[in-house]
């Protein structure tokens, strides 16, 4: 690896390190597990669990038996009212096939980086339910030093592309399971094999499994 390529990992690495420590802070200033822990089972999820942040975003489920609309717009509002917050946003998805309650909530820290929350209110009976839970903790036991650094400067090259065309992001999922599964390394490897391997909706995979 070149010294400028090794620079440009370490800022990543650095970058990724810096954001888990700030979404921690984040998350204890809002009180996100303590208030929603009064009404079901919390569960971080997503890049902020096991250590692949790039972007300043953090995934929440929360279980229940039945999900309550009213009781989970209580907890947002008490959360909503911490100075820094700037926006919440809320969409019921119970009579879908993804049953749910979502909650975008959108909070601007001290240094001044912009971060946003999605958390989804689900039954325990979710037809996907524990899914993203597993898959943390595969990734969690999964990753390397070697393949954290492959994903986190995969993840950068298709934003960097996505910003410069103005096209959506892939999932971080998708990435993830090209770089563990496929041996991806780039942006071009990303796209050869997703022509082979187009994504499902709903994703199932997760490392140490085969579908």
């Amino acid at each position: 690896m070149s010294p400028a390529a090794q620079h440009h990992l370490d800022t990543l690495l650095e970058r990724s390190a810096r954001l888990a420590r700030q979404a921690e802070d984040i998350m204890a200033t809002l009180r996100v597990r303590e208030l929603w822990g009064r009404l079901g089972h919390v569960v971080l999820v997503g890049s902020a669990r096991y250590g692949l942040l790039n972007t300043p975003n953090i995934d929440f489920e929360i279980y229940v038996e039945q999900p309550n609309a009213a009781a989970g717009a209580a907890i947002m509002t008490e959360i909503a009212a911490a100075p820094g917050v700037t926006g919440l946003v809320h969409h019921d998805f119970l009579d879908t096939s993804d049953p749910g309650l979502y909650w975008r909530l959108d909070y601007l820290a001290q240094d001044g980086e912009r971060w946003d929350f999605d958390i989804w209110l689900v039954p325990f009976s979710h037809p996907f339910a524990g899914m993203a839970e597993a898959f943390s903790q595969a990734m969690e036991q999964t990753l390397t030093p070697e393949t954290r650094a492959t994903i986190l400067l995969l993840k950068a090259e298709l934003a960097a592309r996505a910003a410069n065309s103005g096209t959506s992001r892939p999932r971080g999922i998708d990435i993830c399971k090209a770089v563990l599964q496929g041996c991806v390394h780039n942006a071009e490897g990303f796209d050869a094999w997703l022509r082979l391997n187009p994504p499902p909706e709903m994703e199932t995979w997760r490392p140490g499994c085969t579908g």
